[in-house]
């Protein structure tokens, strides 16, 4: 619960179970591949920035959907708890839990199978109490959630709340960015894949000029992350370390921007910072060998 108390960081996406399979290589159609390792985690960018900004030393919260009364939906409810993150999430039996199944290869290929249909319509009842209580929002703006994160906007904006808006690397909305026009904007942030890192600095330029946020900030996988300002250009690379994972890197991404933003850091330290707790996010994560499937942790940068 949060009680009206202040919080550092007041988190706003969905909450699911995420299964993360791991193989040597994608098989034919029509043919298998044998997993070499699972991974049970928490699903949608925010609860993995809340959890991981805890990590960090920020009192934080998170306002997301209900989950399933099942073991599924317990084990989220007891991670965050465990993580200290303030929310006022229940266990119902009205849906199962959510679900994301992320399939992903020795070459970095992931392919995912979402079972969220549910999650993203409880977001258009979610208590929004906490964003009103918190130095900072953080609010996932993904297309399919859009009415959903502009609600979370609002309510942010009404309460004179500084907004950290995420797009997950999906196109920004003209909604969003409506809504976003009445806040004190922070940050955008999104992200492009190996293959497009071309365009990243044309992208950060398009978010800062559209938006006119502090900063707008484009992440790069293994190639680091850019930020972009009014007047000037910054870039990082990775942080150092091998990831054994990429689920929640961005997430984590998030979580050490704002941490260094709080503590009142200027933006090329923020963006180091940043980069390196996505790196040590991902180098952090262990798999939980497929024989231990009676062992249902959870598991992220906060409890290893």
């Amino acid at each position: 619960m949060t009680d009206g108390i202040p919080v550092d960081l007041g988190c706003f996406s969905y909450l699911a179970r995420a299964r993360i399979l791991r193989v040597d290589q994608y098989p034919e159609p029509d043919t298998g591949a044998e997993v070499l390792g699972v991974l049970d985690a928490l699903a949608g960018d925010g609860p993995i920035t809340a959890v991981t900004a805890s990590a960090l030393g920020l009192t934080c919260a998170l306002a997301a959907n209900n989950v399933g009364d099942d073991p599924a939906g317990h084990q989220l409810l007891q991670h965050l708890d465990r993580a200290d993150v303030r929310h006022r999430l229940t266990a119902t039996d009205a849906d199962p839990t959510p679900e994301l199944n992320v399939i992903t290869d020795r070459a970095g290929t992931r392919t995912w199978f979402a079972h969220l249909a549910q999650a993203y319509t409880a977001l258009g009842e979610a208590d929004l109490t906490v964003l009103t209580a918190a130095r900072l929002a953080y609010i996932d703006c993904y297309r399919i959630m859009t009415a959903a994160a502009v609600r979370a906007i609002d309510t942010a904006v009404r309460a004179q709340v500084p907004l950290f808006l995420n797009l997950g690397g999906d196109p920004l909305h003209p909604a969003v960015a409506h809504a976003a026009a009445e806040g004190d904007l922070v940050a955008v942030q999104t992200s492009l894949p190996t293959h497009r890192t071309g365009q990243a600095h044309d992208l950060a330029e398009h978010l800062a000029r559209t938006l006119r946020p502090v900063a707008a900030l484009v992440t790069l996988g293994p190639q680091g992350a850019i930020a972009r300002t009014s007047t000037a250009v910054h870039q990082s690379p990775a942080g150092q370390g091998r990831p054994r994972h990429t689920h929640g890197a961005g997430a984590a991404f998030s979580a050490g921007f704002a941490a260094a933003y709080l503590a009142g850091h200027d933006l090329p330290t923020a963006l180091t910072a940043a980069c390196r707790t996505g790196t040590d996010h991902c180098a952090a994560i262990t798999e939980r060998p497929l024989r231990a499937t009676g062992d249902r942790r959870l598991v992220s940068s906060s409890t290893v």
